[in-house]
């Protein structure tokens, strides 16, 4: 049985969507899993939960340490250079111009890349959260 989310979705933590913004999408399904965005100007991991896809709605944020942050920057920087960047947004939430890499430069992404690991909401403490089902 999942645990009861309203131990970690306080109405405290609570926020408008509009004050999110993505940075970049690390995973997609029917819409974004998971990724990095900002939020009052600080850049945090973003995720969903698994169990709400393919309609997940509900996003928390998580900080993230020096290192996490090097990596998932890391991660960022390898897909676009090898696939493209038709998941990654400028600091104002606005998608960057669409580049597509060449089949053979993302086959060698997608073979040398484990598969994305789930990001789970209760990983880490939740810094914010919010709902996009009304907006």
């Amino acid at each position: 049985m999942p645990a009861d989310r309203s131990t970690i979705l306080t109405e405290a933590l609570k926020v408008p969507p509009s004050e999110v913004r993505w940075y970049f999408i690390a995973d997609y399904y029917d819409g974004p899993i998971s990724g990095l965005a900002f939020f009052r100007e600080r850049l945090y991991r973003c995720c969903c939960f698994q169990e709400d896809i393919p309609d997940h709605h509900v996003y928390v944020l998580h900080e993230l340490t020096a290192e996490e942050l090097t990596e998932e920057l890391l991660s960022k920087e390898k897909f676009e250079t090898l696939v493209g960047t038709h998941f990654s947004f400028d600091r104002d939430g606005s998608l960057l111009p669409r580049i597509l890499r060449s089949e053979e430069s993302q086959k060698a992404y997608y073979d040398e890349e484990k598969p994305c690991r789930e990001r789970d909401p209760w990983e880490h403490p939740v810094a914010a959260w919010f709902d996009v089902s009304s907006s």
